[in-house]
C-alpha cells in the first residue's frame, strides 16, 4: 500500500505545482524598478529608497507596507547591481595603479588612478 501512496502523492503534488505558482504570481505584483543608468543615479536611488525602507521596517508592517517594501526592493536591487559593477571597475583600476607602480609606469598610474578616484569620490559623496 505504501508503495502506491508515495507515487500518487508525488503525482498530485507535481500536478498542483503550476496552480500554486499561478496563485503566487497573482499574490505578488511585480513592479518596474527605477533605472540606474550610472553611478550617480544608483547612489541617489539607494539613498532615497533606503530611507523609505528604514521607515517601513521600523514599524509593524501592515499588508500595504509589505507591498511597498516588495515594490521598492526592485529599485534597490537594480541600484546595488549598478554599484557592484562600478566598484568592480574601480577595483580593476586600482589593480592597474598597483601594477603600474611596480613597473614605475607613471602614465598607467595616473590614468588608472584618476578612474579609481573618480568612482570612489562618487561612491563616498566627496567633491
Amino acid at each position: 500500500m505504501t508503495r502506491l501512496v508515495l507515487p500518487i502523492l508525488a503525482l498530485v503534488f507535481a500536478v498542483s505545482m503550476p496552480a500554486l505558482a499561478d496563485d503566487d504570481e497573482k499574490k505578488y505584483q511585480h513592479f518596474k524598478p527605477e533605472s540606474a543608468e550610472n553611478l550617480n543615479q544608483a547612489i541617489n536611488n539607494l539613498n532615497q529608497y533606503n530611507q523609505e525602507l528604514k521607515k517601513l521596517v521600523s514599524g509593524d508592517l501592515s499588508a500595504e507596507e509589505m507591498s511597498k517594501v516588495h515594490e521598492l526592493t526592485y529599485t534597490l536591487e537594480v541600484a546595488l547591481h549598478r554599484l557592484n559593477e562600478e566598484l568592480e571597475g574601480a577595483a580593476d583600476s586600482l589593480e592597474e595603479v598597483h601594477l603600474g607602480s611596480e613597473e614605475m609606469n607613471k602614465e598607467r598610474v595616473k590614468n588608472n588612478g584618476k578612474k579609481y578616484l573618480k568612482t570612489l569620490s562618487e561612491v563616498l559623496g566627496e567633491k
